[in-house]
């Protein structure tokens, strides 16, 4: 079909006026379903869910909102109480939204507690504000509570969290640590990280928030021994719906401490568990390794190829046009996309993807026990399928050191049959 007819169907579909409006409701896509696809399955969730039957025996019950893993090894211990002293900055309060300003406000910011291992750093945050500053926001009027240029960094300048890339440039030109963004990634000096924040306690004069942060694909977090704390700004909204960025009360001063990691974090082992058994040969775990907070299982069962993804010739005709086209712009590829996703052909693709993609997996113990994916602030439980018909499955599950055995079972569910692998425990 020639190019001026394909665009002229295009148009004969929806108006020039709806262009916009309709990719305005779709995220901007590439072409989403190529022949290598990868699909994630991920289990998120900031809540948590409660798992005892008696919560009462336990000093910490999903503390950090992190899931049942880290709750375990949490009250066996595996958690800091730091005591430290607060750290105290003379700052500026200013609500930009009514233009007023109050001076020489003290504040104070502490780490109260914190854990660390290869995927977690969840740190309770407390702040003190000062009897001034209540002359624009009190603890329990806030809602939002955010430090935008928070940066964690270790002994060996590892930055372990840092909010963007110039942030990060910034800092190491104030550090002097010569390394751009790039430079730092690609020396594992710069972990990328995720975050998840909670605001936990507001009365008095006292904010305490949780910082969750968390690694992502195969990054692990270094063994560091010293946390050093640097930040500039706090950012508070009273508006219970805005939007990270959107608070409109600033807190401005200069945080600069240090937190000590103690040696059962920093000196922290894991046990590798190898394959022994299974009672299918298409189903075979590649890794099996248990830390404090959890067991990560990255599997392999073979299945069916992919289908082969449909033609679309309005599809087709967007990739051949140069680059400099007037036609190739994000509003035309939105709407291609968008329309695709409506077709038959499409759909039954989808469903295919799906059934291929649809499996469960679990643990046991040898005492029976069953332990599911950790369900906390990070994407959990990865699922994809590759054109050769490998299904290649990653997750970190509740099992940890604290309640470790010496044989565990991996349970598979998919294409309405059950699989077993066994795993037996090696040395640490």
């Amino acid at each position: 079909m020639e190019k001026d007819k394909i665009f002229e169907n295009i148009q004969e579909n929806i108006a020039i006026e709806n262009f916009r409006t309709i990719h305005k409701k779709h995220e901007r896509t590439k072409r989403i379903l190529q022949s290598t696809l990868t699909v994630m399955i991920c289990c998120l969730s900031i809540t948590g869910i409660v798992f005892a039957n008696d919560i009462s025996t336990k000093l910490y019950d999903n503390f950090f909102m992190t899931g049942r893993g880290m709750e375990t090894a949490m009250n066996e211990g595996y958690i800091e109480d730091t005591n430290m002293d607060y750290e105290n900055a003379n700052t500026t309060v200013e609500n930009i939204e009514t233009g007023e300003i109050i001076e020489d406000v003290e504040t104070k910011i502490k780490v109260s507690e914190f854990v660390m291992d290869d995927f977690n750093l969840s740190i309770t945050f407390d702040v003190e504000l000062s009897e001034k500053a209540k002359e624009l926001v009190t603890a329990d009027e806030i809602w939002k509570f955010n430090f935008p240029d928070l940066v964690i960094s270790d002994e060996n300048n590892i930055v372990l969290y840092c909010p963007s890339g110039i942030r990060y440039e910034e800092f190491s030109k104030e550090k002097n640590l010569g390394l751009d963004y790039n430079e730092a990634m690609d020396k594992k000096m710069y972990i990328g990280s995720g975050v998840n924040i909670i605001p936990v306690q507001r009365e008095g004069n006292h904010v305490k928030v949780i910082y969750n942060i968390y690694t992502g694909g195969d990054s692990h977090y270094p063994k560091s021994k010293t946390l050093t704390i640097d930040m500039t700004k706090i950012n508070i909204s009273q508006n219970e719906q805005a939007s990270m960025g959107e608070e409109e009360i600033t807190l401005t001063g200069d945080w600069h401490f240090d937190v000590a990691v103690p040696e059962k974090m920093y000196n922290r082992q894991s046990v590798v568990y190898t394959q022994t058994d299974t009672t299918n040969e298409k189903y075979q775990v590649e890794s099996a390794t248990l830390y404090d907070t959890g067991m990560e299982i990255t599997a392999k069962v073979q299945t069916e190829p992919l289908p082969e993804l449909p033609e679309f010739l309005e599809h087709d005709f967007y990739d051949s046009l140069p680059e400099d086209d007037p036609l190739r712009n994000q509003d035309m590829l939105g709407y291609i996309s968008w329309k695709e996703r409506q077709t038959d052909e499409y759909k039954e693709y989808h469903k295919k993807i799906n059934e291929l993609t649809d499996i469960t997996v679990y643990l046991t113990n040898e005492n029976g026990e069953k332990f599911t994916l950790i369900q906390g602030p990070n994407e959990n439980g990865s699922v994809g399928v590759n054109e050769e018909g490998i299904l290649t499955f990653k997750g970190m599950f509740d099992l940890t050191k604290y309640n470790q055995a010496e044989t565990v079972i991996v349970h598979f569910e998919y294409n309405n049959q059950t699989e077993e692998v066994v795993l037996k425990k090696g040395d640490e």
